[in-house]
């Protein structure tokens, strides 16, 4: 049981080191978030780091609110969640899960971070109506599901939140989150501060939201992944990632350090302070990787898959 796999570094073309990575492939990472580079960059990119590492499957995540053209340069941009959910014209929602999956999975990543199901205009989400978002959601993340990757939905408990009460999030904010937790493969928490819940702790650092909240309260039994930590400049990143294994968090993803992070964690482990957690959060990234490369989803070319983006309003 390696508990490096917990940990996702990021890889940013231009700033990262494709030799560390590979090193970091070889030490047992469970993956990479990638940014920044072309497609045939990417590409060339995951079969580096796969043919590095030592599980036979890497798993490749796609940070995004939107679509895949904010990490991948030459990739066209989609209707907005905002548009598409104003319209709420047929299965457009649905189609734009799916196409993303579809060209996600022909470029060899496996996971979106997508869809975001908070309510309201100041998030990328589709719409201010609660059930409207629920339902969108859900569409979003079965056309995710048919593409044949993994979706993540964000950012709980709901940024529009932030200065309500919990009863007032129960009727608003939770909803979505409630509807999409049997589709969810896992959430991602704020990286915010909810003063109104906890106003001494990131919503993914606090064991008020993740653990007492989310989990006891909403009842939720899947997998809790960390918001990127070099977007969300987190002073000191290995103590921070070991608070929020504490809370239930059981993926630590994109740390501007991960060596430090890695050797943090491992010590921890070898001491026998975070084991139960971390035997849990490898057996759902297994899960997940059988998932991704059991599925029966088709397995289309690059180019038929940026057709399809090209037409995908015609």
């Amino acid at each position: 049981m390696n508990p490096s796999r917990i940990v996702f570094p990021s890889f940013r073309y231009g700033k990262s080191d494709i030799e560390q990575a590979k090193e970091l492939a070889k030490r047992g990472v469970g993956g990479f978030c990638v940014y920044g580079g072309t497609i045939e960059q990417t590409q060339h990119f995951i079969e580096e780091v796969r043919e590095s590492s030592v599980y036979d499957h890497l798993l490749i995540c796609a940070d995004i609110e939107e679509d895949l053209s904010e990490i991948i340069k030459d990739v066209p941009s989609l209707p907005s969640n905002t548009k598409l959910g104003a319209e709420d014209i047929g299965d457009n929602v649905y189609r734009k899960g799916l196409v993303t999956a579809r060209l996600a999975r022909s470029i060899g990543i496996d996971w979106l971070f997508a869809p975001v199901v908070d309510i309201g205009y100041q998030s990328p989400t589709f719409g201010e109506n609660p059930i409207v978002v629920a339902r969108l959601s859900g569409d979003y993340a079965a056309g995710v599901a048919n593409g044949g990757v993994l979706n993540c939905i964000k950012y709980f408990p709901g940024i529009n939140g932030i200065l309500k009460t919990l009863t007032q999030m129960e009727d608003a904010e939770f909803v979505p989150y409630k509807h999409m937790f049997r589709r969810a493969d896992a959430i991602m928490p704020s990286d915010m501060v909810f003063s109104n819940i906890d106003p001494s702790n990131r919503a993914m650092m606090s064991e008020k939201i993740v653990r007492e909240l989310l989990k006891k309260r909403l009842n939720y039994k899947g997998c809790v992944i960390s918001a990127p930590l070099f977007k969300s400049q987190i002073k000191h990143e290995a103590s921070a990632a070991l608070k929020m294994i504490h809370c239930g968090v059981e993926t630590i993803m994109a740390p501007n350090d991960p060596l430090s992070v890695i050797e943090t964690i491992e010590r921890e482990y070898n001491k026998g302070h975070i084991v139960d957690a971390v035997i849990h959060a490898i057996s759902n990234l297994e899960l997940f990787t059988s998932k991704v490369v059991t599925s029966t989803a088709p397995t289309l070319s690059v180019q038929d898959c940026l057709e399809q983006l090209k037409h995908f309003e015609q």
